[in-house]
């Protein structure tokens, strides 16, 4: 039986099939192969992007959510540069029922619990997954990772101290919605947390 997560994928793929791959490809900042697929790099794996889907360039299983956020990209008409100013995604949007589903619940809770103890172990995945650490943010450890070429992610990691419990921030550069919508921004944050996850597991 087809889930929702899978139909929202297959209802993309007339759309990609009909996508002008190589000027998306120019205008996002990805990679057009000689083959006629575009390679992305998105969350640790390499993806191919043709008119036929998206596929994780090892075979690998990959959760669908990958597929779909790879195929809004490319379908985006989005132009221009990000800015390197970041807002909690609701903010980013401006809307407010993305503020109630953009939760420490849903997103930054499973990092609080993987994490949260262990300032170290967030480091050496972060480390993994091409983050930078930045400049310190009022007391925290600010990482900044380019989860496609348009749309960096910001974490801010805050250690626990005698006052305070650990928090960790979730930020998108105030441009993303030029390249996806509030839906797949979501998506995209909740690939990126799994994947943080599962890199430091392995």
């Amino acid at each position: 039986m087809t889930t929702g997560y899978e139909q929202i994928y297959l209802d993309l793929l007339p759309r990609l099939a009909q996508c002008d791959l190589a000027e998306s490809a120019q205008r996002l900042g990805l990679a057009l192969l000689p083959s006629g697929e575009v390679a992305a790099q998105f969350c640790g794996r390499r993806f191919l992007i043709s008119a036929a889907g998206v596929n994780p360039e090892d075979g690998r299983p990959v959760d669908v959510n990958y597929r779909s956020v790879l195929s809004h990209y490319i379908l985006s008409k989005g132009r221009g540069e990000p800015e390197h100013s970041f807002l909690p995604l609701g903010r980013v949007t401006g809307i407010i029922a993305g503020q109630k589903t953009f939760d420490k619940g849903l997103m930054e809770k499973p990092l609080l619990k993987e994490f949260g103890a262990d300032y170290a172990k967030f480091r050496a995945a972060a480390l993994q997954l091409g983050g930078v650490l930045e400049e310190a943010c009022d007391g925290g450890h600010r990482w900044t990772f380019q989860a496609l070429p348009k749309i960096p992610v910001r974490l801010v990691f805050y250690e626990a101290d005698e006052e305070f419990p650990a928090d960790i921030q979730i930020w998108l550069d105030r441009t993303a919605p030029r390249f996806m919508e509030f839906e797949c921004l979501a998506f995209l944050t909740g690939c990126f947390v799994k994947a943080l996850i599962t890199t430091a597991r392995n």
